[in-house]
């Protein structure tokens, strides 16, 4: 792009929504990275399938996802992919020694693991193109002087494991992927691969990102793969009103003949209910991928292939509210695998650590005095956060879940199993976006599954003032001090809990193509959002009754990418991504703030730059010139 006068012009940012003008009034501007400790780490995030590209180079497999998006585009709100993504396969040094002249101290990305097992299993091929690429990234981040935090599973199963699985072999009820047992034993097999082949130099492992997410999104709403259509559980648990009590007969513009009879008449109530009526609270909590508007969901249903054959190979498509809390547990197996092998066999000499990265947003009681709204909320922090950290301290199941779920649907862990569980981490990773009220639901008039079975209600607002300003996804309100009561609740609940690292923290707003580069680099709700998230982590760290081990704070996401379900409408980076033209980065104002707010103090004697003599970036030019 060439420069221009335009380009300077980045200190007056368009007029923004009321509802973010007393929010931008507040104030934690002065907080610096002086205010925490010297070994705090700050650094940035990617994920593999979100940010490489390179779908089909290196002699990369591919996974759920590349099937997901390729073959059914209509599930995703622009039709798009990640075979592009932001390049980062071939982009990736530029990207890392930016990282460092910002002043960030590690990366975390991920692995993917069909690019290094393209057939998933040992068995059927280790990758050496892709070996190789991932040995060059992690030299190239400690070659910058930053730490590799590596994520060994980002939602992107191989492809080839989950038809494989799905393939009944001596048994009907033998699904794909975390449906089957059999991915405990091949995921162990991926990770030690990886921890011989790169143990030396990461010191940080995460073995399975956002459990949660990944379980619920693909067996619960159905909404991510390896689901083959929306389910009906989650279209009734949208619906404000009860799927039994609405006539089967849909707005006069909207044609249903086509859509399957079990879920019509959930279609039907949710198309009939005004905007307003979400107003009284859902049975869904808010997650990525989550959309209310009843048109798009609808699409999204009808773009499935739900008459045919399932992509991944397990036959036609049927929901069963067992299959979230099958898959869960599988995953929790899978990690406690991955922890003991790499404790027994790599540890011990390659000196590095090991834990999982949970997602949970945090819920408010609606009425805060009330018993019934204190204990959904507590139900509604078990059903996400403790569905799988429980296990990890105690070896078993919260109390909620045991209470709440039927008992045929949540197959309790052997004495083996919880023991091998208990203690499967040596750092916990959380991430956190956002928070929501929860209110009792004794009642819940949906589908039998995970929705119900929590018996909580949602909404993002109480006395008519929503609980903060909509982002530029739906299920995302800004609200900083969330985090703050997540980490000390979390701290009260499980005292021994080890060191504690925020491994995604961020916002995002709308893509708007009719923005200039420059005018979409001003970004001052993104500066804001970090400024008060780190305050809050701050008065977590210091709180008088339960003051928290926090050890570092990943920013998501280093660039603008490729958001799942939400593909390129919505932008989450630091960096701007000109995905019109050649992917060209530009940075916005929250990365010069970063920049600034990354400063240490100077020191007489102070460290030596680790690139000596390196030549301005084009992207260097930019900041430098933005910054004027």
């Amino acid at each position: 792009m060439e420069r221009n006068n335009s380009l300077k012009v980045l200190h007056s940012p368009a007029a923004y929504d009321d509802q973010f003008d007393e929010y931008l009034r507040s104030d934690n501007s002065n907080i610096t990275r002086n205010d925490f400790p010297p070994n705090f780490i700050f650094g940035s995030a990617t994920a593999a399938y979100q940010f490489e590209g390179a779908a089909a180079k290196g002699g990369r497999g591919p996974s759920i996802w590349d099937t997901f998006a390729l073959k059914t585009p209509g599930r995703i709100i622009d039709g798009s992919n990640g075979n592009v993504a932001t390049d980062l396969y071939a982009r990736f040094e530029e990207d890392i020694t930016l990282m460092k002249k910002m002043g960030f101290d590690a990366y975390r990305f991920s692995i993917s693991w069909s690019r290094i097992l393209p057939g998933g299993r040992c068995c059927a091929g280790i990758n050496k193109e892709g070996i190789d690429y991932y040995n060059t990234v992690i030299n190239t981040v400690i070659k910058h002087g930053l730490e590799p935090y590596v994520t060994l599973f980002h939602f992107d199963l191989p492809q080839a494991l989950q038809e494989e699985y799905g393939v009944p072999q001596a048994l009907q009820e033998e699904y794909g992927g975390f449906l089957s047992k059999k991915i405990v034993k091949d995921f162990r097999e991926y990770v030690e691969l990886c921890f011989w082949e790169f143990g030396d130099r990461v010191k940080h492992w995460i073995t399975v990102n956002e459990p949660t997410t990944y379980c619920v999104n693909g067996y619960a709403s159905c909404t991510f793969p390896p689901s083959q259509a929306i389910s009906s559980a989650y279209v009734s648990a949208l619906a404000p009103q009860s799927i039994d009590s609405v006539s089967d007969s849909p707005p006069a513009d909207v044609n249903l003949t086509s859509t399957p009879p079990y879920v019509r008449s959930a279609f039907t109530s949710l198309l009939r209910s005004s905007s307003t009526a979400f107003r009284n609270g859902t049975n869904i909590p808010p997650h990525r991928g989550l959309h209310h508007d009843p048109k798009h969901l609808l699409s999204t249903f009808q773009s499935s292939n739900i008459n045919n054959r399932n992509l991944y190979g397990s036959g036609p498509n049927t929901y069963d509210p067992k299959n979230v809390y099958t898959a869960a547990r599988n995953m929790l197996l899978a990690h406690s695998e991955a922890v003991h092998t790499y404790r027994t066999k790599f540890q011990g000499h390659q000196g590095g650590k090991i834990g999982i990265t949970l997602c949970c947003v945090w819920y408010e009681p609606l009425r805060e005095h009330d018993k019934d709204d204190i204990a959904a909320h507590k139900r509604a922090l078990d059903f996400s956060l403790g569905w799988f950290l429980e296990p990890i301290v105690t070896g078993n199941y919260p109390q909620n879940m045991i209470d709440y779920v039927p008992p045929e649907n949540l197959a309790p862990f052997s004495q083996r199993e919880s023991q091998r569980l208990k203690g499967s981490y040596d750092f916990l990773g959380l991430n956190y976006y956002t928070a929501i009220y929860a209110t009792n639901d004794p009642d819940p008039q949906c589908e039998d599954g995970y929705f119900k079975d929590q018996h909580v209600k949602y909404q993002d607002h109480r006395g008519g003032i929503l609980i903060g300003p909509v982002a530029g996804s739906s299920w995302l309100h800004i609200v900083p001090w969330g985090i703050k009561k997540l980490l000390t609740y979390t701290k009260a609940t499980y005292n021994s809990i080890p060191p504690i690292y925020i491994t995604e923290n961020g916002v995002d707003e709308k893509s708007d193509c009719k923005l200039t580069a420059c005018d979409a680099c001003v970004d001052p709700v993104r500066v804001k959002y970090h400024q008060d998230h780190l305050a809050n982590i701050l008065k977590a760290m210091h709180d008088k009754h339960h003051p928290v081990d926090v050890r570092g704070y990943f920013v998501w996401s280093w660039s603008d990418n490729y958001e799942w379900t939400e593909g390129y409408t919505v932008r989450f980076g630091l960096i701007y991504v000109d995905f019109m033209n050649n992917l060209t980065r530009y940075p916005k104002h929250s990365a010069i703030w970063f920049t600034k707010f990354l400063t240490r103090k100077k020191i007489l004697g102070g460290e030596k730059r680790l690139i000596a003599n390196a030549e301005e970036s084009e992207f260097e030019k930019r900041l430098k010139y933005m910054e004027e």
